[in-house]
C-alpha cells in the first residue's frame, strides 16, 4: 500500500439502517416432515437453498466493456481516493446475475515485482455509469482487502506454518477485520470475527474449512451451522460464494466480508509463498529480517494512546 493511501485513513462511519434481525446463535433449517404415501417424491434439500449468490470473477484478459483504459480508471481516481494510482481495474462482482462492482488492484507491483518486494491492496466500487448530465453515476468504495506481512509474520511463529494474515475494510465501519489463516492436517482453514455493530448482536466467529480436492473451495459455519460456500475456480480466476442462511443473506457487512473472502481467495496461494520465505528464514532465530513499512506499523497502534 503507497503512503498516500494508508489504511489507518478510515472513512467517517455513515449512518446505516438497522438490521431487520439482530446476529445470534443461527438455526439449523429443518427438513419438513415427509408425508406418508405410496410414491414420495424426493423433497429438495431446505438447508442449502440459496438465498444470494456471488461471482467474483478476475477477467482472463484485459478485453471488457467496463475496463476503457486510462481514461476510465482517472475518472474512479476523481471519485473515490480509495481508487489509487497504481490500480488496475481487473475484475468484476455479480449479485445474483447482475454485475455490481469492479475489482482493482496493484497488479503491476503484484504480479512482476520480485517475492519479497510484492504487495497486495485490492478495493471493489459499485460500477460507473454515465448519465444524461455526463455526470457518472457509481464509483463509490464498497469494501478492500490487503495483506499484512508483519501481522502474517506473528501468526505463522504462533501456529508454526506460514499463515498469511490479511484485513478486511469496509466503508461505515470503523473496525478493520483481521482474518487470519489456521493450521489443518488436510486442507485449510480460516477465520474472521463479526463484531457487534447493533445493540442485540453478538460477537461471532466465522469459520471457513477448506474442502479437501482441486480448486480453492470453503465451507462457511458459524458454530456448526453451514452459513454459505465458495466454490472456487483458480484457472478460470472466478470464485462463487451461495449464501444459504437468509438472515446473513440481509446482513450487508456478511455480505460485503464474503465478498472480500472471495476476492481473497485469488491472492492466497502468492501469498503464502511470500510468508514461507520469511517465515523459514525465522523459525530457528525468532528474528525476521523483514522491514516494517509504516503502513503496517500503523496497524499495531494503539488507539487510547491516539487519542491523547
Amino acid at each position: 500500500m503507497t503512503e498516500e493511501d494508508p489504511i489507518d485513513e478510515i472513512e467517517e462511519k455513515k449512518p446505516k439502517k438497522p438490521k431487520e434481525k439482530a446476529r445470534a446463535v443461527p438455526a439449523k433449517t429443518k427438513k419438513p416432515k415427509k408425508k406418508a404415501a405410496a410414491k414420495a417424491e424426493p423433497e429438495a434439500d431446505t438447508s442449502k437453498t440459496v438465498h444470494m449468490n456471488i461471482l467474483v470473477n478476475f477477467w482472463r484478459t484485459r478485453l471488457h466493456d467496463e475496463e476503457l483504459g486510462i481514461h476510465q480508471q482517472l475518472k474512479y481516481q476523481a471519485k473515490t481516493r480509495w481508487y489509487s494510482k497504481n490500480f488496475d481495474m481487473e475484475g468484476i462482482i455479480e449479485i445474483d446475475g447482475e454485475k455490481k462492482y469492479v475489482i482493482a488492484f496493484n497488479k503491476e507491483e503484484w504480479e512482476e515485482k520480485p517475492l519479497t518486494d510484492k504487495r497486495i491492496v485490492c478495493r471493489f466500487f459499485t460500477i460507473m455509469e454515465e448519465t444524461m448530465d455526463s455526470l457518472p453515476k457509481g464509483g463509490g468504495f464498497k469494501g478492500g482487502v490487503e495483506l499484512s506481512i508483519a501481522h502474517s509474520i506473528i501468526q505463522s511463529y504462533e501456529i508454526k506454518h506460514a499463515a498469511p494474515v490479511f484485513f478486511f475494510q469496509v466503508p461505515g465501519i470503523i473496525n478493520l477485520i483481521r482474518i487470519n489463516r489456521g493450521w489443518r492436517f488436510l486442507g485449510s482453514r480460516w477465520t474472521f470475527p463479526l463484531l457487534p455493530e447493533d445493540k442485540d448482536d453478538q460477537l461471532q466467529m466465522v469459520h471457513c474449512k477448506g474442502v479437501v480436492g482441486p480448486g480453492r473451495n470453503y465451507k462457511i459455519y458459524i458454530g456448526n451451522v453451514l452459513i454459505a460456500r465458495v466454490d472456487g475456480h483458480p484457472i478460470q480466476k472466478e470464485y462463487e460464494i451461495e449464501i444459504y442462511n437468509k438472515d446473513y443473506a440481509k446482513d450487508k457487512t456478511f455480505r460485503n466480508y464474503m465478498i472480500l473472502f472471495g476476492i481473497t481467495c485469488g491472492f492466497m496461494d502468492e501469498s503464502k509463498k511470500i510468508i514461507k520465505y520469511y517465515y523459514k528464514k525465522m523459525k530457528s532465530s525468532g528474528t525476521s529480517e523483514y522491514k516494517v513499512p509504516r503502513t503496517e506499523l500503523m496497524l499495531f497502534r494503539n488507539p487510547r494512546m491516539m487519542r491523547r
